[in-house]
């Protein structure tokens, strides 16, 4: 929602908007001239608001909602306004369960610093731009593409970059063939000269795109894809690889953030950027995203790390890349389940992602959208009993208070604490990070 603010401000209008709590970027969107409002409140769609424009995450209930429908007012999904933005641009809408952000953000940058001066929305705030925003002048029009409420079905892309799909937001899908189907319908989205781009290690990305006609350039690891990343070596800091025998590297541990760096590369080689210019973007621009493997500081030889994985495989292979990054440090995860019904749903796939880990700390499961059966048929302790079934680490503690006294005590030099979660484990991170520095 920011993204579109700014880019809706880049264009000549007048935005406001809402949220419900406080933010980090409330400051700089101001700075931009953009006015924000704490809380939701029927006061702020005043007499000259001519559109309202909502994420999907709220509901119809919200209070400027349902002024906006009393007084006739034009409401909009978000992704209904970005897809009339990219109608006539060389749309490329990048998807998937996993690894849509740093794909979008690594394609976005690669556009950029072949001059095509692209316009690019990202799920997060990337380190070098100090945005989640590129507001280019050209005809490439980069959108991150969420399939939570079907909501990417409002785009109308030229491209559809697909980095794999699996069972997700299932308090709203029916079932995975459910999920499996929305994706069917969005590679539909594209005209008969459209394109896709698709990671063909995934098996359900290919069973999918084998139900379309579209036409298919395949990236990924393995033998059998068009543009292929292979002699992985983790060395120095580095990921080091090589796409279809052009050497390179990035700055970040984790097979998986290769497996985004390459889709982004047959993106970019299929729209005639150089070579040289996607290596120089990987090894010299891309360093990461906010809430993506952030090493926000460290503290008397204590390390901290911060990410947004809030799903099994997210947590499997950032642990697995925090392993290559720290392989003789001890790593203390704290984290943050994200939905009571996430937890119930994908139970076993979590208690099997913490095996990296030397310790785990799992704090209360964050509501959304959950409804009171949810909460009551799972809970952390219930988390922490399947976890140590596998990998014996895991512990509950009840709450961010008590977790933060209990590592005050128990962190030793050496010691690598990552917060993990899509909910308020960033901010748990941060203020433990300055209370070790202030100790």
């Amino acid at each position: 929602m920011q993204a579109v603010a700014r880019l809706l401000r880049d264009a000549g209008a007048k935005v406001s908007g809402s949220d419900m709590k406080d933010f980090d970027s409330r400051p700089d969107l101001e700075a931009e001239g953009i006015e924000v409002h704490i809380g939701h409140d029927e006061k702020y769609v005043t007499d000259d608001v001519t559109e309202v424009v909502y994420s999907i995450a709220v509901p119809k209930s919200n209070p400027e909602i349902m002024k906006a429908q009393e007084l006739g007012l034009p409401i909009r999904r978000r992704l209904e306004l970005v897809g009339e933005l990219m109608e006539n641009k060389n749309g490329i809408a990048i998807a998937g369960t996993h690894g849509k952000t740093t794909t979008t953000t690594m394609l976005a940058m690669m556009f950029e610093a072949a001059g095509n001066h692209p316009t690019a929305l990202i799920g997060a705030e990337v380190r070098s731009l100090k945005s989640n925003v590129l507001l280019g002048r050209g005809n490439d029009f980069i959108v991150e593409a969420c399939e939570y409420g079907k909501s990417f079905l409002d785009l109308k892309p030229r491209i559809v970059v697909l980095t794999n799909i699996e069972p997700d937001h299932l308090d709203f899908f029916t079932d995975f063939d459910d999920i499996k189907d929305t994706f069917e319908k969005f590679i539909n989205l594209l005209p008969e000269d459209g394109l896709v781009v698709a990671n063909g290690d995934d098996e359900v990305v290919r069973e999918v795109v084998g139900r379309t006609n579209k036409r298919v350039v395949w990236a990924g690891l393995n033998e059998g894809n068009d543009y292929r990343a292979e002699n992985l070596k983790f060395s120095e800091g580095r990921m080091h690889f090589s796409v279809n025998g052009t050497e390179s590297y990035l700055q970040l541990p984790g097979k998986h953030n290769v497996s985004n760096a390459v889709l982004a590369w047959a993106v970019a080689r299929e729209n005639g950027i150089d070579s040289a210019t996607l290596q120089h973007v990987l090894e010299d621009e891309f360093n990461g995203l906010a809430r993506r493997f952030e090493i926000i500081g460290s503290s008397m030889g204590v390390t901290f790390v911060d990410d947004y994985a809030h799903h099994p495989t997210e947590i499997q292979a950032m642990l697995e890349g925090a392993r290559q990054y720290f392989p003789s440090r001890k790593l203390v995860v704290v984290f943050h389940p994200h939905q009571f019904s996430r937890t119930r749903i994908l139970l076993d796939g979590f208690a099997e992602s913490f095996n990296d880990a030397d310790r785990v700390i799992v704090a209360p499961i964050y509501a959304v959208r959950d409804t009171e059966e949810d909460k009551q048929s799972v809970n952390s302790k219930i988390l922490v009993e399947e976890i140590n079934k596998h990998s014996n680490n895991a512990e509950f503690i009840g709450d961010f208070d008590a977790i933060e006294d209990r590592l005050i005590d128990e962190l030793v030099a050496g010691d690598v604490v990552i917060t993990m979660g899509a909910g308020e484990a960033d901010v748990f991170g941060q203020e433990l990070l300055a209370k070790l520095r202030n100790k």
